[in-house]
Order: structure tokens, then sequence, then C-alpha cells
């Protein structure tokens, strides 16, 4: 699913104040923190130029899928935005948006995954875990909490985005 350039001029701004917003959390900082930890001790303990590469890769990889998880959340929160319903109240009017439901979102979160290439660079990433894990194969355990990092990142970071762009 592609995005109008004025569409992705808007979730770029989004994101910017959403990132602004996500530094003064404690949470996130301290998961970034952890995830630089696990990937100098990835890097120092089998310090070569294959490890290296392979992380790096692995890296990008995980920003090419958040940024497409941005935009399916994108596109959910301006369908949810156009669910607003105005109720009169005491104070004035009041607007309210009906969020889709947990199972309707991760549905259509998943539908519109699958409308880009995230299944093909779901595909890279884990080839590439697979031959880190060869390479760790000490320990390993390191690559799993890294991974599970990135997902709890990934996480925040898209649900931020979404109740940024429902409350503007």
């Amino acid at each position: 699913m592609k995005l109008t350039h004025d569409e992705l001029k808007e979730l770029n701004l989004a994101k910017t104040n959403v990132k602004k917003i996500l530094k003064e959390n404690y949470k996130i900082n301290k998961l970034y923190l952890q995830k630089q930890q696990v990937i100098n001790y990835l890097t120092l303990m089998i310090n070569t130029k294959e490890n290296k590469d392979l992380i790096n890769k692995f890296n990008k990889l995980d920003s090419r899928l958040k940024k497409f998880e941005e935009q399916a959340a994108y596109i959910i929160a301006k369908e949810e935005r156009k669910n607003t319903v105005t109720k009169k109240t005491l104070l004035g009017e009041k607007k309210i948006i009906k969020k889709y439901n947990e199972e309707k979102y991760n549905e259509k979160f998943n539908s519109l995954l699958k409308q880009m290439d995230y299944i093909e660079i779901m595909k890279q990433r884990s080839k590439i875990f697979k031959q880190l894990a060869k390479i760790n194969n000490e320990d390993s355990s390191a690559l799993y909490k890294l991974d599970s990092i990135e997902t709890e990142i990934s996480t925040i970071e898209t649900d931020a985005l979404r109740d940024y762009i429902l409350e503007n």
C-alpha cells in the first residue's frame, strides 16, 4: 500500500513529534540502552567483521520493518479518525473517536503488512538471525534478547504514533 506525498509528509511530522514525546519516556530510553548494550556485547563477544556486518544488516532490516509498521499504524489511525462522533455535553461539544478493538486492529494491521514487502523482509531478517545464531552459538541468548527488545521498542513506538495521530 503506497502513501501519497502529503500522507508521507504528515506521517514524518507525526513521527518527529512522537520521538520528541518518547525521548522523555523512561521505559523506551531504558530499552534503547539495553539494545545498545546487547549489540556491544555481541560485537565484543565475537569480534569479527562478519559478525558486525550481520548485526548491522539485522538492524537495518529492523528499521525497514519498523517503517512498514508505522505506515500501517498511520493508515489505521486515519481510518479510525473518520469514525469521530461529536457529542454535546454541558461544557460544549466533545469529540469521541471510536477506536477499533484489539482484535480488529491486529487483523487490519496484519492485512496491511501483507500488502507491503513486510513478509519478504522478515524472511531476510530470519536468515540473518540464523547466521548470527551460528556465529554466536556459545551465547545466543543475547540475540533473542536483542530481538525481544527490538519488538518491544517497535510496539511502543507504533502505539504512540497511532495515539498521537488520533489525538491530533
